[in-house]
């Protein structure tokens, strides 16, 4: 590339100050939208599912449910010939795990598995004066808040070191018992007998399903609330790298024969929703592609016709056909480059005003939190990739037309 070739390059740039514009507004609105409608939704995705992995186990061992079918074979045997009303909501039950020791010397030395709690969860009713919900009541030893990362989330109190006597609930839910902490409420459980609670602790994930439905009592607490004596209902693992809960799962499912769910499975809706979003993104983004080309290559098609002349001339004097080219292939660099940065100012300023719009209204459709939204790197990267691109792209046609112009024809055209 010669200096005359960049000199004539800015000169025609400036000359056709019009053009240049329109081809940096369809280049910077192309790489704004790239950039903008992925950083806003994979926010909203991340946020999401780090909230969800941080307030739950990663992976759950349970024994199945006991069926009706199941179970109605096995009392019709035990009662032959007598008259017995057997409905599902009698046939069903969940099964309890007895033996959670063996089950953890079992598992322990799975090497993804960073930390594994026993736990006794269950529907319970919270009632404080004539307020009254429905919770799950989750009994819980120390070592669970290394599974869940709920210490981060607590407003008021603690959830470390419960007594038989302490609640920790969510923020929601504390409000609408309207009740603080050191106040009680009664907890009733399937055993029937209530239980006077102390609230030493309140907690705001963000997630409306666990701010207002969840509650969390020491093991003892929760296993005499559920009615299972010193069984568990289920066992908590935390893995080293989420991505790889579903093959751990598989790998205890193997060792210990039992009912076991990772987080992906749990919230399989979520990952399939993120991974067709990313499809349509890949649409969208050719579109915008497609149309940001045609409107560049019509632009420079416009341009080589005003400016034949001009390349006449240049041709007459020994410019070469690659000159030429050189020359209008430039400006589409150059022009991209002006666009890329407008572009992804325009997204930023976009963001941030989402951002502040969402924060007017305190929450969104699944949590009551804002999320964090940045720019995308991946899809910031990939927008200064398609700006190149689709401008020399764009602008291969109209330079190649102009080199291919034959000087005496140019000059008198």
């Amino acid at each position: 590339m010669r200096f005359y070739e960049l000199f004539i390059a800015f000169r025609y740039i400036k000359a056709n100050l019009k053009q240049s514009i329109i081809i940096t507004t369809a280049v910077s609105i192309g790489v704004a939208i790239i950039i903008w409608i992925p950083s806003i939704n994979l926010s909203f995705m991340d946020d999401l599912i780090n909230r969800t992995v941080s307030s739950a186990p990663n992976i759950t061992i349970q024994k199945e449910l006991d069926t009706f079918e199941t179970n109605k074979e096995l009392f019709a045997e035990k009662f032959k010939g007598e008259n017995l009303l057997l409905t599902d909501q009698v046939l069903t039950r969940k099964r309890k795990i007895k033996s959670s020791r063996r089950i953890i010397q079992q598992i322990k030395n799975i090497e993804q598995i960073e930390a594994i709690a026993p736990f006794a969860e269950g529907q319970a009713l919270l009632i404080r004066g004539g307020e009254e919900r429905g919770v799950t009541i989750k009994g819980i030893i120390p070592e669970e808040l290394k599974i869940i990362d709920i210490e981060k989330d607590m407003v008021k109190g603690r959830i470390r070191n419960l007594t038989i006597n302490d609640i920790v609930i969510g923020q929601t839910l504390a409000n609408k018992l309207k009740v603080d902490m050191g106040k009680r409420v009664k907890a009733t459980g399937v055993s029937g007998i209530p239980i006077s609670l102390k609230v030493v602790g309140i907690f705001n994930t963000g997630l409306r399903a666990k701010d207002e439905y969840q509650a969390y009592v020491n093991l003892r607490t929760g296993q005499q609330l559920l009615n299972i004596k010193t069984d568990v209902s289920g066992i908590g693992v935390k893995v080293k790298d989420i991505y790889k809960a579903d093959e751990t799962a598989d790998e205890i499912r193997t060792k210990t024969g039992l009912y076991v769910t990772s987080w992906m499975e749990d919230n399989k809706q979520i990952l399939d929703q993120l991974n067709r979003f990313k499809l349509i993104i890949l649409f969208i983004n050719f579109l915008i592609v497609s149309s940001a080309a045609t409107s560049i290559t019509s632009v420079f098609i416009m341009l080589v016709a005003a400016k034949s002349k001009e390349i006449g001339i240049l041709k007459s004097m020994g410019a070469e056909n690659k000159s030429i080219m050189v020359i209008f292939l430039s400006q589409a660099v150059f022009l991209s480059f002006i666009g890329y940065f407008i572009g992804l100012l325009g997204a930023k300023l976009m963001i941030m005003g989402y951002s502040n719009l969402l924060e007017s209204s305190g929450e969104t459709m699944f949590s009551t939190q804002v999320p964090e939204f940045k720019i995308n790197t991946a899809y910031a990267v990939l927008a200064f990739f398609y700006s190149i691109f689709t401008s020399i792209l764009a602008s291969i046609l109209p330079s190649y037309q102009a080199a291919k112009l034959k000087p005496v024809e140019a000059i008198n055209a």
